[in-house]
């Protein structure tokens, strides 16, 4: 329970549930009633807190960003794209070797780790089968996305204690500040709405100290669904957040970008 009241966050009132007062005038206990639902999925993304306070408010989020909230993407999402992604659409080797990527660059010993826009917990899962690291967040907007995670995890007879799942939306992402060791965001910078707001919650949520391994994909890939990124709009919006240019690595492997930061 400690690492929870110490890394999250309410979206709203920005406070962990350690620091929250008994009469929140900001989220009104909402998120103390959401955490409690723990270690069922929990909904902290900013508007279902702001429903639960009786203020009505619509989730818009562009297409790219709704498109996996789609049962039928979420399905597809855990049984075709991995094959696909190791013929080269993500990477050559695919999600073993981004696997080997993260392991590699996380090191030994890499504490408090969340997986953001994990989709189904492709990589989720397999770091809780590494068994090194202290704690496991993944993190979605899409809740059926989610909701596949949960049911791949009783497949794999991964206990739900094992992985915090959370759905959260990357641009009121609900980590304290200097609460996190590492953050792997795969293949998904592209999917969000605003990724410069993304990667400054990001660098925001990570101790001195703390990593971030991010994938996705490039230009010349047309922006139509998808905003697409060279190597250098990547740089420009890691640096942006806060990263120091000594700490950056920004690669490209044909379409596909790799980054790699440490706060």
């Amino acid at each position: 329970m400690s690492t929870i009241q110490e890394i999250i966050a309410c979206p709203l009132c920005r406070k962990t549930i350690a620091e929250v007062p008994q009469q929140c005038n900001t989220c009104h206990n909402s998120f103390q009633q959401e955490l409690a639902k723990i270690p069922s999925v929990v909904d902290l993304t900013d508007k279902a807190l702001q429903r639960q306070t009786e203020n009505s408010v619509t989730e818009t989020k562009p297409l790219r960003t709704e498109l996996f909230r789609s049962p039928i993407v979420s399905f597809l999402y855990e049984r075709i794209l991995p094959p696909l992604w190791a013929v080269g659409l993500r990477n050559t080797g695919g999600i073993d070797a981004e696997f080997r990527l993260c392991t590699e660059f996380l090191g030994q010993n890499p504490g408090i780790v969340a997986d953001v826009s994990c989709g189904t917990g492709i990589m989720a899962r397999r770091l809780v089968k590494w068994g090194r690291c202290e704690q496991i967040l993944a993190l979605d907007y899409s809740e059926t996305m989610l909701t596949e995670l949960q049911q791949q995890m009783q497949l794999e007879g991964i206990s739900p204690s094992e992985i915090i799942i959370i759905r959260a939306d990357v641009e009121a992402l609900p980590l304290a500040p200097n609460s996190i060791d590492a953050i792997y965001a795969g293949a998904a910078m592209h999917c969000w709405n605003n990724a410069t707001e993304g990667i400054r919650n990001i660098y925001q949520a990570l101790r001195p100290g703390g990593k971030l391994l991010a994938t996705t994909f490039l230009k010349p890939y047309p922006s139509i669904v998808f905003q697409f990124f060279s190597p250098e709009e990547l740089r420009h919006i890691v640096l942006t957040a806060g990263f120091h240019s000594d700490d950056v690595q920004v690669q490209a492997s044909g379409f596909y970008g790799i980054i790699k930061c440490i706060k």
